[in-house]
């Protein structure tokens, strides 16, 4: 008899295991063909493999420790960041191709959850892996994105995760999706948005559309230093982004995503990101962000090179100010 009941436990034992194990299948399928059909629509630079690769590539993810596999370098496995370049392209009517007028570095902090910001200055001097030393931003015009990752791993140590490149004329769309961005405006900036766009904004804390708030990312020429303020106000906006993205209700985030990501390019694959959603979308409303920009104070001077106003700046020093910043 206890034979018999403890067969019977056993059959009921393996009956619901089976049955837990073809529910988790089910959910995982679920959610990948979930994820598919979103990710589905972001331009990929890199040739996107079948579904059946994608899954396959999107679970050998999921048993790899991290993104990177270099050592020495700010950033890659064991290294408790991600390091996700953000790319804004400029260009013009006519032109094939164009150079990166805004690079912000956007590093994940994996145990708190929080956000550095790095801005790169357009107009910082290096050398640029086979090619002459130039701005920073020709990188990008010589070599798309790649020659922009090496350019940042041989001058500054970084291990870049993967990028997201949007092109200036798609920016706007994307603030206007999110429903506007609320920004703190001077005087001065104020009346230069509304030449250029035939608005009536005034000093103050202001909602700004697509239009506007492009034209807040690109003033160069109200303050003495340029490019400074320039790249600060691009990681205001990048904030304020994040505050309307925080604004935005559950139900009404997947229609959102859906018109958001034809907008953009990435080299990332689609098992990465997978991942990437998975662990930074939910602890983004609460996370921290904080600023900074490279070359840092103190660390350059201007000079003029072949006919080019430039910043010659000290790489070590910023090297180890990165290190510091992203690591610590």
């Amino acid at each position: 008899m206890k034979r018999k009941q403890h067969d019977t436990f056993a059959r009921w034992a393996m009956k619901l295991l089976c049955s837990l194990l073809a529910l988790v299948l089910v959910l995982l399928l679920g959610a990948t063909a979930l994820f598919q059909q979103v990710l589905g629509k972001i331009h990929y630079t890199q040739p996107v493999a079948d579904f059946g690769t994608r899954l396959s590539g999107f679970v050998s993810n999921l048993a790899s420790e991290g993104f990177g596999t270099e050592s020495g370098l700010i950033g890659g496995t064991g290294s408790g960041i991600v390091n996700i370049l953000l790319i804004g392209q400029d260009r013009r009517e006519g032109e094939e191709t164009a150079r990166s007028d805004s690079m912000i570095l956007c590093t994940y902090h994996r145990k708190t959850g929080n956000v550095t910001m790095t801005s790169f200055l357009r107009d910082l001097y290096v050398p640029i892996p086979g090619h002459h030393d130039n701005r920073i931003n020709a990188a990008y015009s010589e070599g798309g994105a790649a020659l922009l990752d090496q350019t940042l791993r041989e001058n500054f140590d970084l291990h870049i995760d993967g990028n997201i490149e949007v092109d200036f004329s798609q920016f706007s769309q994307i603030i206007d999706l999110l429903g506007g961005v609320e920004l703190e405006l001077r005087e001065d900036e104020a009346a230069e948005i509304n030449k250029e766009t035939g608005s009536t904004l005034s000093a103050g804390v202001q909602l700004l559309n697509g239009e506007q708030a492009l034209t807040y990312a690109r003033i160069r020429k109200l303050d003495a230093d340029g490019d400074f303020s320039r790249t600060s106000r691009q990681r205001k906006l990048m904030n304020a982004l994040l505050g309307s993205y925080r604004n935005i209700k559950w139900k009404d985030l997947l229609p959102l995503i859906d018109e958001l990501l034809p907008l953009i390019s990435t080299d990332m694959n689609y098992g990465r990101l997978v991942l990437l959603a998975m662990e930074i979308l939910p602890k983004l409303s609460d996370a921290q962000i904080t600023n900074q920009r490279i070359p840092a104070d103190g660390t350059f001077t201007d000079e003029r090179i072949d006919g080019m106003a430039v910043l010659s700046a000290d790489l070590e020093a910023n090297r180890q100010l990165l290190r510091e910043t992203l690591l610590n």
